[in-house]
């Protein structure tokens, strides 16, 4: 059997890219406790390699239609279990570089999380993204820990108690992902992103993708100082690595 059938997650690293590919297509790329596994360990070797870039894709027709929600995994608990999607959105969020996430078909629960966490998130305008786990009798609230950051609260509210799906053209103008593309395109338009992504200063990347976290998140300083605060990070930012 050939390692791309055998392994559930595939990564592909070069000097300046790490790719990470869920590889179940037949499944949908569903993630199981075993793909779970495979996937942080795929990130944590992303983290390890230093990579500007890192895309995130699926393999088949789907990104993923999110965890396999029936499974059950003997000697592991069900908060064990739950806490990897903690320890996923964790290193995703925090990849120093620029992330991607190519979203293809269905990207549901777990899979909106994907395209949430990263960086970028490009669209075929065929994909269906949303949170189905309380239909499933999961309430979501490892979902409602992030999904407040990034979508109004009535929006948040709507997605998960409905579990409704959303079309690409929606999940754009809610904010769930960066831009959305024709389905025929979406592979070019990635790797293109990602090449040009690929070609910038590691180190501007890295300046810029800390200061947005900072920028996003709650701070106590005036929102006044906080302009002065980016020109002195980027004045120290030039003087360090550009020598100027």
């Amino acid at each position: 059997m050939s390692d791309s059938v055998a392994s559930p997650v595939l990564v592909d690293l070069t000097e300046s890219i790490t790719t990470i590919t869920l590889n179940r297509p037949d499944q949908g790329n569903t993630i199981t406790y075993a793909t779970m596994q495979a996937l942080l360990a795929a990130l944590e070797q992303a983290h390890a390699a230093g990579t500007p870039v890192l895309l995130l894709r699926g393999a088949g027709a789907d990104l993923t239609p999110g965890r396999d929600k029936g499974e059950k995994v003997p000697g592991v608990s069900r908060a064990d279990n739950l806490s990897l999607i903690l320890r996923a959105n964790e290193l995703l969020g925090s990849f120093p570089g620029i992330s991607v996430t190519a979203v293809r078909g269905r990207a549901l629960g777990f899979g909106t999380g994907l395209a949430l966490h990263s960086d970028i998130a490009i669209a075929a305008d065929t994909a269906v993204l949303g949170f189905d786990e309380l239909a499933a009798g999961l309430p979501p609230l490892v979902v409602l820990t992030y999904l407040y950051r990034h979508v109004h609260p009535k929006v948040a509210d709507d997605l998960v108690l409905t579990g409704r799906r959303v079309g690409a053209a929606e999940a754009r103008s809610l904010g769930l992902v960066s831009r959305v593309v024709a389905e025929a395109d979406l592979d070019a338009v990635v790797d293109r992103t990602v090449a040009e992504l690929a070609g910038r200063d590691p180190s501007a990347l890295r300046l810029l993708k800390e200061f947005a976290r900072e920028a996003k998140s709650a701070d106590p300083r005036p929102q006044k100082d906080f302009g002065g605060y980016a020109v002195e990070r980027l004045v120290r930012w030039i003087e360090t690595e550009k020598g100027a």
